[in-house]
């Protein structure tokens, strides 16, 4: 490909290659991936000899070694002053040109190791695809930054020459002391860890479990074989209903300490020094950093911020605890639209980033209107009948007891109730609030200018009651979660659908 630049090809910045140390990342990375099959050749094909598996752990590592530094040695970069271009590729060889006027957003990821030896990956999104369009594996964690202002120079024009992301020019922003919007110590990650109630402790030990059952005695996930085994079963046989029914709350006890346990390193590990920060260099926006193993930092461009939202629970909201995300056009390296910009804060905490984003909190006194008592009941009579029929069924050829199962309609009917009360959706002359959820309480704070479509649908069981359910979409949104206003009067959902899609902001 012809690289001819503006300025003459011989003020062309240089090609240059990762650093070297991606080597043995991306070689680290690989073998933990084959890890799994050195384990299986041992107990199954090696028959558990040392010295072969050895033999083919030595061969692993050097093939693994060997292809990952030729792949490096044939990926080369170019910064000029307005883009990026990229050549990769062993056999078929890929030349990528990424113009710095359509690159949406830089982020930087560090994984542990790669905090450690210094270096960084360059996510650049485009917005062609979703997702991440161009990725620097590993740069040091000056030539990242570097880069990033770079490109956020050109983004508000301030860079008129070609820089390149080794010279180490410019003013880097990762090292000012920039006051934080928002910024959680330990005790405030910790607070959120006790809300994010998680099994993934539970999850993990049963992936390994199930991909290590060959190293486990036969009838190791037997019940009975255990029971068998303990001392004294006669012992156990008598104990009282009462014991038994101890026991069993002292195992519902432990499952829901495990649960909090799980919650709180999950949140450790993903919010773990977490900070906010207004970026007014080139697009503003807002920098947010956090991760203790991982540690991520990535930009939200407030001209791409399309939605707040403000998440909370019962007990959580008790004491005054909400969680921020902003619904984005830009997508984080999990793919994820909806980011956290104050997992656990107050509302005076949550004010001044709302405040920076031209997002408004409701004002005190908002009025709500209700959706229709049909939200509930209806669903709760699904319910009903459903259980009835498998209360029947179940106590006629069974055991009567099964018959008790009609009971449970009792607390889903009080669930759904609780649901109906707050799903409310209210209408200003800047933005649209939709809140639903009773135990996972949401608000969604919408400017009315970044809608992009309204849709009033109409089920089977939604016609003879006159309701309709309007769904809202945005730019960025979810598809499997999109913003819904249910059950509401069929002509109130056309008057608000036709308010939607006239008026605009105009603030």
């Amino acid at each position: 490909m012809s690289d001819p630049a503006d300025t003459g090809a011989a003020e062309a910045p240089p090609f240059r290659r990762l650093h070297p140390l991606s080597i043995i990342l991306k070689s680290v990375g690989a073998l933990g991936q084959n890890l799994f099959a050195i384990v299986v050749l041992h107990f199954s094909l090696f028959d558990q000899n040392i010295f072969y598996t050895g033999l083919a752990a030595l061969a692993l590592i050097a093939l693994v070694i060997g292809v990952t530094a030729l792949i490096w040695s044939r990926f080369t970069y170019q910064v000029t002053g307005k883009e990026i271009r990229i050549k990769s590729g062993l056999v078929n060889r890929n030349s990528r040109s990424i113009p710095f006027d359509r690159i949406q957003d830089v982020s930087l990821e560090q994984k542990l190791v790669s905090r450690l030896l210094g270096l960084a990956t360059v996510a650049l999104e485009t917005g062609s695809g979703g997702g991440e369009d161009g990725q620097l594996d590993a740069l040091a964690i000056a030539d990242a930054d570097a880069l990033r202002d770079t490109i956020r120079d050109y983004k508000a024009g301030q860079v008129a020459e070609a820089a390149s992301a080794g010279d180490g020019a410019g003013d880097n922003t990762s090292d000012g002391e920039t006051p934080a919007l928002f910024a959680m110590d330990n005790r405030r990650v910790l607070i959120a860890g006790l809300f994010n109630f998680s099994f993934v402790l539970l999850a993990v030990l049963g992936a390994l479990a199930q991909n290590f059952d060959f190293l486990l005695p036969d009838g190791f996930f037997d019940p009975r074989r255990w029971l068998d085994a303990l001392p004294e079963r006669q012992t156990i046989d008598g104990f009282s209903s009462l014991a038994r029914i101890g026991g069993a709350l002292g195992a519902i006890v432990a499952l829901v300490a495990v649960g909090l346990a799980s919650g709180i390193v999950r949140t450790f590990v993903r919010d773990y020094d977490f900070r906010l920060e207004r970026v007014d260099r080139g697009q503003p926006g807002f920098r947010r950093r956090r991760g203790l193993f991982t540690l991520t930092d990535m930009v939200m461009p407030i001209h791409r911020v399309q939605a707040a939202i403000l998440q909370t629970g019962p007990v959580r909201e008790r004491y005054g605890w909400f969680h921020l995300k902003f619904s984005s056009l830009a997508a984080d390296a999990g793919g994820e639209t909806d980011h956290s910009a104050a997992p656990c804060a107050t509302l005076a905490e949550i004010d001044p980033i709302l405040a920076d984003s031209g997002i408004d909190p409701p004002a005190a006194g908002q009025a709500f209107m209700a959706v229709d008592p049909a939200f509930w009941w209806r669903r709760a009579l699904l319910v009903l009948l459903l259980l009835g029929a498998l209360a029947a069924g179940g106590g006629l050829f069974f055991h009567r007891g099964l018959f008790a199962l009609v009971l449970l309609a009792l607390p889903v009917a009080a669930l759904l109730w609780l649901g109906w009360r707050h799903h409310r959706y209210a209408l200003t002359q800047r933005q649209l609030f939709v809140h639903s959820g009773w135990w996972r309480r949401r608000l969604v704070m919408l400017p009315r200018r970044k809608i992009q479509t309204v849709d009033v649908s109409q089920s089977p069981l939604d016609h003879p009651l006159g309701l309709a359910t309007v769904t809202i979409g945005i730019a960025g949104g979810s598809a499997m979660r999109p913003l819904m206003i249910r059950d509401i009067d069929f002509a109130a959902a056309m008057d608000l659908r036709e308010a939607l899609v006239t008026l605009q902001d105009r603030a």
